[in-house]
């Protein structure tokens, strides 16, 4: 299985095709269609991994102690 090589201006197409709800993506001079959004948030998300933008979600809480 050969693995696909994204870049930036890859991402940034697909980013930019989920937001307007289109369900097809140019790069490189292809073009691909996918089924749904689903797939399309799927390989988003792989380019991002790939590019290494995904960036982790960090939850704060505080925490009150009683007394003053």
């Amino acid at each position: 299985m050969t693995t696909t090589r994204y870049t930036q201006a890859d991402l940034d197409a697909m980013n930019a095709s989920i937001a307007t709800g289109a369900r097809s993506v140019s790069y490189n001079g292809q073009r691909v269609e996918y089924r749904d959004l689903a797939e399309m948030q799927q390989i988003r998300d792989e380019m991002e991994r790939q590019l290494g933008a995904v960036t982790t979600k960090r939850r704060s809480r505080a925490v009150f102690r009683g007394g003053f």
